[in-house]
């Protein structure tokens, strides 16, 4: 059973979501895993529905939502607001995890829900939101990188200076054809919040269990990355499970055309390291 959520961000800007609550519960209240989308990407993207499928079918509640300044309006699968996109900072995919982590126990079906259980499981960008966030939120009791980013520094000298220039740049969204904008007000917001985005040194401070799942064969974010968040994490509280061949999406498209064996093979360890976190 899925049902769709809208709730606001401290901000007063709109996260758009949903919230899967499984037939058979591993247990009661049920535990709950959230998912955070990459850049250029949504709620409804590729793999995001069928992870939340098998997470039901595990018996885990599944939740998947939409950052507020992602660039896609409500449900929709296209990128209909480059307006909010070109202004999507750091600060913004922050303020909304911790706005729905706070909100689960008033999300649809929250009532059954174990609000002080909580995984989070991100994609690619979304690992930064993910770890800044949930490593520090008391809720969330297990991290999973898939495909995550070890820093948010990811342009170079030329193209900031650029950047400052023109009062932004284009970035090329290979699937849509389109040139996607992004305003200087994320590069300031990067410099200013310099220490604040470190994500190797929240991994160092981590208290909870991190799993990092990483293709070895990653075309975007190299498989390096996966093992930064890994080596700067605590012995005892890391796990580095690498996908032989594995791509960034693990073969998966949008539309999604079905799962594929990498897929399944991620799916299937964090799946294990879930129930294996629930006996913590």
């Amino acid at each position: 059973m899925a049902e769709r959520f809208e709730i606001k961000n401290p901000s007063d800007d709109t996260i758009v979501g949903n919230v899967h609550i499984p037939e058979k519960p591993i247990q009661t209240p049920i535990p709950v895993v959230v998912q955070c989308h990459g850049f250029k990407s949504f709620k409804d993207w590729g793999f995001h529905p069928f992870l939340s499928e098998r997470l039901n079918e595990a018996g885990f509640a599944a939740i998947r939502f939409n950052f507020s300044h992602n660039g896609v309006e409500g449900d929709s699968q296209d990128f209909d607001r480059l307006d909010l996109f070109e202004k999507n900072t750091f600060s913004k995919e922050m303020e909304d995890l911790e706005a729905v982590l706070d909100t689960i126990p008033n999300l649809p079906g929250g009532d059954r829900l174990d609000s002080s259980w909580v995984a989070v499981i991100a994609h690619s960008r979304g690992a930064a939101a993910g770890v800044l966030v949930g490593s520090k939120h008391p809720n969330v009791k297990t991290l999973v990188t898939w495909a995550g980013i070890s820093t948010v520094h990811r342009y170079s000298n030329e193209i900031m200076e650029a950047w400052k220039k023109e009062g932004k740049i284009e970035i090329p969204n290979l699937r849509t054809g389109q040139q996607m904008p992004m305003d200087v007000s994320i590069l300031e917001d990067l410099e200013q919040f310099r220490d604040k985005y470190d994500i190797l040194n929240a991994c160092s401070d981590l208290k909870i269990p991190l799993l990092v799942v990483h293709g070895d064969e990653d075309e975007t974010v190299p498989f390096m990355e996966g093992s930064l968040l890994h080596d700067h994490s605590p012995r005892g509280l890391r796990k580095l499970q690498i996908v032989p061949g594995g791509t960034h999406t693990f073969g998966a498209e949008h539309p999604f055309a079905g799962t594929t064996e990498d897929l399944d093979e991620a799916i299937r360890v964090t799946l294990d390291w879930l129930k294996l976190r629930l006996k913590d």
